[in-house]
C-alpha cells in the first residue's frame, strides 16, 4: 500500500505546473479599471488574472513583464473584451494560446495530462482559477482572489482549455506577420 501512495504522490507532482501566481487585488493593479466596465480588476479580475498567469508562466509579454494590469491594457487594445469587460475567450491566440473550448471538470484532467492548460470556473460559475494539477477529484490551484490552493471537482463549473503554440506566438507577436 506504501508503494501505492508513493507512486501516486510522485505521478502527481510529475504532472504539477509552477505558475506565476497573482492576486487579482494587488495594490500594484488591483484598482485598475477592468476592460470598460465600472469594476476594478480587484472586484472582478479574476479571469485575467489568470490569464496573465498563464502567459508570464511562458514568457509572453504584454507591453513587458505580463501581468494582470498589461494584460488588461492588451486586451483593451486587441478586442479582448465585449460588453465592458467580458473576456472574448479567443482573444490571446495571436499570443500563442489557442482557446479550445469548455469541457466538464472531468474531461479537464485528460487535457491537463495532454499538456493544455486549464482554467477553471469554481464557485457556481462566479469565480476563475488556473490550474495547476490535480490529485484524485481535487484540482491545485493557482487562486487570484482568494487564499485557496484546491478545489473539490464537484465545485467545478467548467474549465476553458487552451493550447500553447509557440508558433502562433512567433508569427503574430515576435516578426508580426498578422
Amino acid at each position: 500500500m506504501k508503494q501505492v501512495i508513493s507512486v501516486l504522490l510522485i505521478i502527481a507532482v510529475a504532472h504539477a505546473r509552477s505558475y506565476t501566481l497573482y492576486k487579482q487585488c494587488d495594490a500594484t493593479w488591483g484598482k485598475d479599471q477592468l476592460g470598460t466596465s465600472s469594476n476594478t480588476i480587484c472586484s472582478a479580475g479574476c479571469l485575467v488574472s489568470s490569464v496573465a498567469m498563464m502567459l508570464h508562466t511562458y514568457g509572453v509579454t504584454t507591453d513587458g513583464t505580463t501581468t494582470p494590469r498589461t494584460m488588461n491594457t492588451w486586451l483593451k487594445k486587441n478586442g479582448g473584451y465585449a460588453s465592458g469587460d467580458l473576456f472574448v475567450w479567443g482573444s490571446i491566440k495571436n499570443l500563442g494560446f489557442i482557446y479550445e473550448g469548455k469541457v466538464t471538470a472531468a474531461q479537464a484532467k485528460g487535457k491537463f495530462d495532454a499538456g493544455q492548460h486549464v482554467i477553471l470556473c469554481v464557485n457556481n460559475g462566479g469565480h476563475y482559477v488556473l490550474m495547476t494539477s490535480y490529485s484524485g477529484d481535487t484540482f491545485n490551484v493557482n487562486d487570484p482572489g482568494y487564499s485557496k490552493t484546491s478545489y473539490p471537482a464537484s465545485g467545478v463549473t467548467n474549465a476553458a482549455i487552451y493550447t500553447h503554440s509557440k508558433i502562433t506566438y512567433f508569427k503574430n507577436h515576435v516578426l508580426n506577420l498578422e
